[in-house]
């Protein structure tokens, strides 16, 4: 870890006092000589402590950047990774407790609390359009258009985003629309290749037993089929609306289990014959899940993305980026496995160390 610049400067000053006196004793018939080597210490020293300083700036203003954790804890662990990566190259850097809820995260940014928040695409940008207005320079704020007052329709970001109830937008099409619905000031770094998307999952037996590869097979099954959902979620617009919208599919039930492990259970035990889980969600490789490929996009694109204020000098943005650039689903799951659970096997910040030690 990197020291802060006026630490740093405090040891090398120690230090030079340390060699000024030593020469002063095998100097003491050479005055001119002597005073020659002081000078050219005392000029080095203050041009190391001056690179130093630089070096440890992360924002324009010279503070440390401060990350928030975000909304969960892979963010947390993204978090460390982004703070190692600073400090790593010389940039003093803080992670904070700013709370896990996006209104509270985007407040903390505006006021300066924190320099970087670590959020997804898809609900990020649904909670933006949703909740917050875009400062014009000539007029008033104009709110961003919001959804309709359906309640199964709030929160579509295929409506948000202006596209059919036959289609979704792609991951490309979110990350794209993004800085444009972001408060004035705040802006989109990378985003990650790795994602945190919803995907419907059934058992590696059922998708067998009816041949199923994507969700434009499932129809015909699924009068047939309990679909578990997390809470919350059936009357979403990902919930039983879009399934029928974008795949014709009707489930026979769709019980809501808001504990992710009861919905994990319900189907390896059968009670329900797909879930909607998370793509980095650990059982899907430990149980040999099928995850149904979604080509309509109904399913909202979740990838990692770092939002900041504008004042991060460009060494700290590339920083933050390189560390995104390589975060990958099994990354993400991998955060799942090491800092979750009843007896977590790493804290957030070992596991970003752990991470960021493996290969790419």
């Amino acid at each position: 870890m990197a020291p802060h610049a006026g630490n740093a400067g405090t040891r090398f000053r120690g230090g030079r006092r340390i060699a000024l006196t030593g020469a002063a004793l095998t100097c003491v018939l050479t005055l001119s000589a002597c005073a020659t080597e002081a000078e050219e210490l005392a000029t080095d020293g203050a041009a190391q402590e001056a690179t130093a300083a630089a070096s440890s700036a992360g924002t324009r203003d010279g503070n440390p950047v401060a990350i928030a954790t975000g909304v969960n804890e892979q963010t947390r662990v993204a978090a460390h990774m982004y703070a190692q990566s600073l400090q790593d190259q010389g940039i003093a850097a803080t992670v904070v407790e700013a709370g896990t809820e996006r209104g509270g995260l985007i407040d903390a940014l505006e006021s300066g609390e924190v320099d970087v928040v670590p959020d997804f695409t898809g609900d990020l940008y649904v909670h933006v359009a949703e909740n917050e207005t875009r400062a014009t320079p000539s007029a008033t704020p104009t709110p961003v258009p919001s959804a309709s007052k359906d309640p199964g329709l709030v929160g579509s970001l295929g409506q948000l985003l202006g596209f059919s109830s036959e289609a979704g937008p792609s991951g490309d099409d979110v990350y794209g629309a993004l800085p444009d619905a972001m408060p004035e000031g705040l802006k989109i770094l990378n985003e990650s290749p790795g994602e945190n998307t919803d995907r419907f999952v059934v058992t590696a037996a059922t998708a067998v037993e009816l041949e199923l590869n994507d969700l434009t097979t499932v129809a015909e099954h699924c009068p047939d089929m309990n679909v578990g959902m997390p809470g919350n979620y059936a009357d979403t617009a990902q919930g039983i609306k879009g399934l029928k919208s974008y795949y014709d599919c009707v489930p026979k039930s769709s019980p809501e289990f808001p504990d992710y492990a009861e919905r994990v259970d319900a189907l390896l035990n059968d009670d329900v014959q797909a879930a909607v889980l998370p793509a980095s969600a650990p059982v899907i490789e430990d149980d040999d899940l099928t995850v149904l490929a979604d080509p309509n996009n109904l399913y909202r694109p979740e990838k990692l993305v770092p939002v900041t204020t504008g004042d991060l000098t460009a060494d700290a943005i590339s920083a933050i980026n390189g560390v995104t650039d390589g975060i990958r689903t099994q990354d993400l799951t991998m955060m799942t496995r090491l800092v979750t659970g009843q007896d977590p096997a790493m804290s957030p910040e070992e596991a970003a160390t752990f991470l960021r030690e493996q290969p790419r």
